[in-house]
């Protein structure tokens, strides 16, 4: 499970080979057995040995800010990778493979964002009207993904700008269907201007934590991408293989306010910009991990989505070793739908 540390003034330390949480006069031990990674989204103290403990079991630490976005992180210095990996990436990174895998990742990106219109469409019968249009125009730019080869040197701003026009008509969808009061305009990121891109944002965050993670024990360097640009200090590979996992995020924001979960109590607003409080917090990320749980089929596997992310960089880790005279296989086969 994934430990979500959201309560300020928690404690952290070890006791007896066992995590102890202190929360004012509450405490409460967990094995490191049942822990996979920590997430600390508040102010929290946590002792030396805790994090000894933590790195003993190969169990990352994740801070996030106040956006939910990942600041830091704490992991086991063993990585598993080899320079054989990160060297291929590389290669990769500025020729055809790399061109050819950001599409990929793009291409999964927006079946799913039409995958999850249909689905919300047809639960809405006697609407589907206010989908057709939307749907249509992301499944245009999904068939124009097979031109970015000859855009050559512009293949990924040419990508970056179908993405783009996909995802405004995805968001306007969206905002289509949520209660009134929670209609928003467009993705707003940080700071979000509005309560669903404040939730979004937060989900996206603990998204990113684990895509990175999941980047780390399959060998590949987060900084090398395909699609994004590599930029001083940014995590480009994570920004690159998070697209057909945002999915994730999306579901349970959306699912959290056509649900009618979420209150007025839940944010903080100042000078147009709107962010999740302590209250909102958690029930953020309970919902993320209750979905995140769920298992679903994968390679004819019942999987939690969660451990997917893993599998696929393990998976893509793979195809990078691959010799070059062999097909590059298909990959990120993670629908659900």
């Amino acid at each position: 499970m994934q430990l979500v540390i959201n309560t300020p003034g928690t404690f952290i330390t070890q006791k007896d080979e066992c995590f102890r949480l202190k929360q004012k006069e509450k405490r409460f031990d967990i094995s490191p057995l049942k822990v996979e990674s920590i997430v600390v989204s508040n102010q929290a103290m946590i002792t030396t040995q805790a994090i000894a403990l933590a790195l003993e079991h190969n169990i990352d630490m994740i801070f996030l800010d106040s956006f939910g976005e990942p600041i830091g992180r704490i992991w086991f210095s063993k990585m598993g990778s080899t320079a054989l990996i990160r060297r291929k990436q590389l290669e990769a990174a500025s020729g055809s493979m790399g061109l050819a895998l950001a599409t990929d990742m793009i291409r999964q990106k927006m079946e799913n964002q039409v995958a999850f219109l249909k689905k919300l469409m047809y639960a809405r019968p006697g609407r589907e009207s206010g989908f057709h249009g939307h749907i249509a125009t992301i499944e245009r730019c999904m068939s124009d993904l097979s031109l970015a080869a000859a855009y050559s040197g512009e293949a990924r701003n040419y990508l970056m700008g179908l993405e783009g026009t996909a995802g405004r008509a995805y968001f306007q969808c969206i905002s289509n269907i949520m209660p009134e009061k929670y209609r928003f305009d467009g993705r707003s990121r940080r700071p979000a201007r509005d309560p669903f891109n404040a939730v979004l944002n937060y989900c996206y965050g603990i998204l990113y934590g684990l895509v990175e993670k999941a980047c780390i024990l399959s060998g590949l360097d987060p900084y090398i991408g395909f699609l994004h640009a590599d930029n001083y200090n940014k995590k480009s590979l994570v920004f690159d293989l998070i697209e057909p996992f945002r999915i994730y995020g999306e579901q349970t924001a959306a699912y959290l306010f056509t649900g009618k979960k979420m209150k007025e109590e839940y944010y903080d607003s100042k000078e147009g910009t709107v962010s999740l409080n302590q209250r909102g917090k958690p029930v953020v990320v309970e919902a993320m991990n209750k979905h995140l749980d769920e298992t679903i089929r994968y390679r004819r596997r019942n999987v939690k989505r969660r451990h997917i992310m893993q599998h696929e960089a393990h998976r893509l880790a793979n195809i990078l070793l691959e010799d070059e005279k062999q097909k590059k296989p298909d990959w990120l086969e993670i629908k659900e739908f």
